[in-house]
């Protein structure tokens, strides 16, 4: 456990200082901005348990749910790889009715087109801030731990089309964790499947 967080601290330390030290050096363009909305369902079991042969299909699902959106900016970096910041916000409801806020740190992978589709990849990293727990994360808070606030990191694929590159369909897991106990004496949070459409402009 102690080698776990030890490691954590030590790849965030270097990959803050890496960013700091690249960012004079990557091209600065246009910013790039984008507000989405979405809605999904929360699911019982771990953040890499989507990679199993069905997909997002083959979890176990909870009867929760969440609606939300956000905003993205970003900054730097090429058309194909773009690097900036995104907060939102979601409502969960179903056992109880939850709210949550997160901000954080996301890069956009943006160079695959199959004909007139095209397709990109993100991750959000950053904190996530709840009002109280909801299905499984209630089971995983330990006594004593606190659950309010934890890591926040959100994989994504997208799809969009050449006639519209603007609008751009998505689909995301929500994940908040205490990063093997890091942060909030917790280890994994809670996981929601979600799909939703983001403009860009």
């Amino acid at each position: 456990m102690v080698l776990r967080k030890s490691v954590l601290v030590l790849v965030g330390t270097l990959v803050i200082g890496i960013s700091l030290s690249l960012a004079p050096a990557i091209a600065q363009e246009a910013v790039d901005e984008a507000a989405f909305v979405f809605a999904g369902r929360f699911y019982s079991e771990h953040l890499e348990d989507q990679l199993n042969p069905l997909g997002p299909f083959g979890v176990d699902y909870e009867d929760n749910f969440l609606i939300g959106g956000g905003y993205q900016r970003f900054y730097l970096g090429p058309d194909w790889l773009r690097f900036g910041w995104e907060a939102g916000a979601t409502v969960g409801f179903g056992e109880d009715v939850r709210g949550e806020a997160w901000a954080g740190l996301v890069g956009r992978f943006d160079a695959i087109s199959i004909g007139q589709v095209h397709i990109s990849a993100s991750l959000t990293a950053g904190m996530s801030a709840i009002t109280n727990t909801i299905g499984i994360e209630t089971e995983r808070v330990a006594p004593g731990a606190n659950p309010h606030l934890l890591f926040y990191v959100a994989p994504e694929i997208g799809l969009s089309l050449d006639s519209q590159p603007n609008l751009e369909a998505f689909m995301r897991v929500q994940h908040r964790s205490g990063g093997w106990g890091l942060i909030g004496s917790m280890g994994d949070g809670h996981n929601a499947t979600s799909v939703g459409m983001r403009w860009r402009f």
